[in-house]
């Protein structure tokens, strides 16, 4: 029975952690400029009570939290965070591009070529000429990068327990229903879908 919990809670983390890094990779540069550009309004609602607001003041720090506060130091792989967000957005979008991934960041292009620089020369990734159009550059993974997306992927999976490990069964399930959903209609907002 643990193991079979602890196989559900790690699927569970992979499916948060791929949906939500494609969130907040896909979407860096209009997410920061919506916060950016956002004023505080403290609406009410009729019994006096705050709306929409209140439910997402705690949203930045949770986000922080996860993806931002997540340490890899131990893991001894000599990238920093910049260095982690592209290889782990090369992993996780091998199709694309090197400009389309540079855009998926929301780095600037200097910041982004000095990093893609540093994980060529330090092997964790290739620059190669699209064999369609040799104008487009792909960016793929060598091994030692595939085993350096995976450990990073571990120990997030790791770090992301942890922060939960005071949870009961039912506030995990709960939990992790919750952000499925709020996912969705976070998605459909910046997609700009209607019903």
């Amino acid at each position: 029975m643990f193991l079979s919990c602890k196989a559900a809670a790690a699927d569970r983390w992979r499916a948060f952690y791929e949906e939500f890094f494609y969130y907040f990779v896909d979407k860096k540069k209009r997410f920061s400029r919506i916060v950016a550009n956002t004023p505080i309004v403290f609406a009410t609602n009729k019994t006096g009570g705050l709306m929409f607001v209140d439910k997402i003041n705690s949203f930045p720090q949770f986000i922080k939290k996860i993806f931002y506060d997540h340490d890899i130091s131990g893991l001894e792989l000599n990238i920093n965070n910049t260095q982690t967000q592209i290889l782990m957005s090369v992993s996780e979008n091998s199709e694309k591009s090197m400009s389309e991934i540079s855009l998926m960041t929301g780095l600037e292009k200097s910041s982004f070529t000095r990093s893609v620089d540093y994980l060529v020369k330090n092997g964790f990734i290739t620059r190669n000429l699209s064999e369609n159009d040799r104008r487009i550059i792909q960016l793929t993974l060598t091994n030692k990068g595939s085993r350096a997306a995976k450990l990073i992927k571990n120990d997030f999976e790791v770090y992301l327990d942890s922060l939960i490990k005071d949870f009961s069964e039912e506030e995990k399930n709960e939990f992790f229903e919750s952000l499925t959903v709020v996912s969705k209609y976070m998605n459909r907002i910046l997609e700009g879908k209607k019903r």
